[in-house]
């Protein structure tokens, strides 16, 4: 199985529109994994929902992967607080609503058309295939995302650190984004794929089990 995993989109549907013409041009049986972060900074968080829905339909085995930009906001769904709402607009959440004409005095998640809503409720939390763990951040070896609720389900897709995670160890290797970096960051057991998008540079996928980088 040829994998095409993609890092944090933050906005950016003209990169994302550029990366998935090449990529399936590329290799057009390949599978997609995306890493979550679909969300904020960037003003096209309409345009980069819409696509990935275009492309679901197009092909249902792509996986999408919950980010810790779509926990928060699914957080504050839930409970409607306006404190977390401030904290929000801190990540870059402004862009998110700007990217919705009728976004304006709408709560929680009402601003969205019903399918954005559902496909945002819908992601997953971590995809593996053998040899591969694909999660947003970088995950620990042995912790199961699934037994995670709430804030451990945040804290785990916050985590920004990289000592001993275990996976190497084991002969596995962890595919992960949320720590945005210049160029992919490849160790024994880790692949990081974050390189900033969602702050105007490069978005970034990774063929597995290539291991060749593709980049918009």
């Amino acid at each position: 199985m040829h994998i095409f995993a993609i890092g944090d989109i933050h906005g950016r549907a003209d990169r994302l529109a550029a990366l998935l013409a090449r990529l399936t041009a590329l290799r057009p049986e390949a599978r997609f994994v995306f890493l979550g972060d679909y969300i904020d900074r960037g003003g096209q968080t309409r345009r980069v929902i819409e696509t990935l829905l275009a492309l679901r339909e197009a092909r249902p085995d792509t996986v999408f992967l919950m980010g810790n930009h779509e926990a928060m906001l699914a957080r504050h769904a839930a409970g409607r607080d306006l404190e977390e709402l401030r904290s929000l607009r801190g990540i870059g959440f402004q862009a998110t609503l700007d990217s919705y004409p009728a976004a304006s005095g709408k709560q929680g998640l009402d601003f969205m058309p019903e399918s954005h809503r559902t496909f945002l409720s819908g992601l997953a939390r971590w995809h593996g295939i053998p040899g591969y763990t694909f999660f947003h951040a970088p995950l620990p070896y042995g912790t199961d995302p699934d037994e995670a609720q709430g804030a451990g389900l945040e804290y785990l897709l916050s985590r920004r650190d990289l000592a001993g995670l275990g996976w190497e160890r084991h002969g596995e290797t962890l595919v992960f984004g949320h720590m945005p970096v210049k160029t992919p960051l490849v160790s024994d057991g880790l692949i990081g794929i974050d390189t900033g998008a969602g702050y105007g540079r490069i978005l970034t996928a990774v063929e597995l089990p290539a291991l060749r980088f593709h980049h918009a």
